[in-house]
């Protein structure tokens, strides 16, 4: 994985939604506010929250927040993955046999196997399939522009295949869902998106040059009408069409949008609400010692140490997971079944 722009901010993304996802998940919520809950309603049911003069209120609100997210997520992750099978379908009722000419190309651009052409009077072409990348092109598209148009196209969608930009994209807009109350991480999918589709286009200028990939640009301004295209598919739209011709016109990668001072403003207000939540919380339920004695967890360094160490198991697995579907895509992608 070259660490590019799109890179950097996806795994900024990924590194803040892991370390914070474990630090709220396995620290704060589960070793700590829900066994506090938990243990003070099983004892003396809902009314002990707000009785003898303290208060379990902060963890409720915290627990409240937290699982707001959680369901955010779940609902984004799952409406992708009903789309991405709808999208999958769709295509599969479109596909045409592979031209020769086409099938060489893919050959060419390193995407044997991996290239479906559709039957579609639009112009267009995207890459889709989270955990098997492909590309799609219309037969528009194929009847419209040229070999090296064409070279050009699947040399940008190679980017995106190698990449695992659907994959990513499914994350990308999964995390900040979970995490809507930390609107930083919307400003680094917003940069991602960007960012990845002027990667994918110096990509195809290296290996076709300027004028193939500009040509085919005007012909593929945007994709089809298709409902779960954009929810499900790695694909630019024409807001970033001026963007893209900038870096094509200059040679360099234009500055693409980042986090507003706003967004990191409330995401580090946030970030103190929660904090001032949590220390709450302990404090209404008696303190580090009371609520080491119902959790069996204490509060010190070495816990917390803990809660950031158990993050590492699962960056682990994430990265080899990672790596492991990123070399599958170097070799060919039976569809004829997909």
């Amino acid at each position: 994985m070259r660490l590019d722009t799109a890179n950097r901010s996806f795994a900024g993304l990924l590194g803040a939604s892991l370390l914070g996802g474990m630090l709220v998940f396995c620290g704060a919520v589960g070793c700590v506010l829900i066994a506090l809950v938990v243990s003070r309603v099983a004892r003396d049911g809902v009314g002990a929250l707000d009785g003898g003069g303290r208060t379990l209120w902060p963890a409720v609100a915290f627990i409240a927040l937290v699982g707001a997210g959680v369901v955010a997520g779940i609902l984004s992750l799952w409406r992708q993955i009903r789309a991405s099978r709808r999208l999958a379908r769709r295509v599969r009722e479109l596909e045409l046999p592979l031209p020769r000419e086409l099938a060489a190309v893919a050959d060419r651009t390193g995407l044997r196997g991996r290239v479906q052409l559709v039957d579609s009077d639009e112009l267009f072409s995207f890459a889709f399939g989270a955990v098997a990348p492909r590309v799609v092109v219309s037969r528009g598209l194929h009847e419209a522009a040229s070999a090296s148009e064409l070279d050009a196209v699947l040399e940008h969608e190679r980017y995106h295949v190698r990449n695992l930009d659907p994959l990513k994209v499914l994350l990308a807009r999964a995390l900040p869902a979970t995490f809507f109350y930390v609107p930083a991480l919307s400003g680094l999918e917003t940069r991602y998106v960007a960012a990845r589709e002027l990667a994918a286009d110096r990509r195809a200028v290296a290996s076709c040059g300027r004028k193939p990939l500009a040509r085919a640009l005007f012909k593929v301004v945007r994709g089809p009408r298709w409902p779960e295209l954009q929810v499900a598919a790695a694909i630019g739209g024409p807001d970033l069409l001026d963007a893209r011709m900038v870096q094509l016109e200059t040679g360099s990668e234009p500055k693409v949008a980042g986090i507003t001072r706003s967004a990191l403003l409330i995401s580090a207000l946030v970030a103190a609400l929660l904090t001032g939540l949590f220390v709450g919380s302990v404090i209404g339920y008696g303190g580090p010692s009371a609520v080491a004695n119902a959790t069996g967890s204490g509060l010190g360094a070495l816990d917390v140490a803990s809660a950031v160490l158990c993050a590492v198991p699962w960056a682990g697995g994430i990265w080899l997971a990672y790596r492991w579907l990123a070399r599958r895509t170097h070799k060919p992608l039976d569809t004829t079944h997909k």
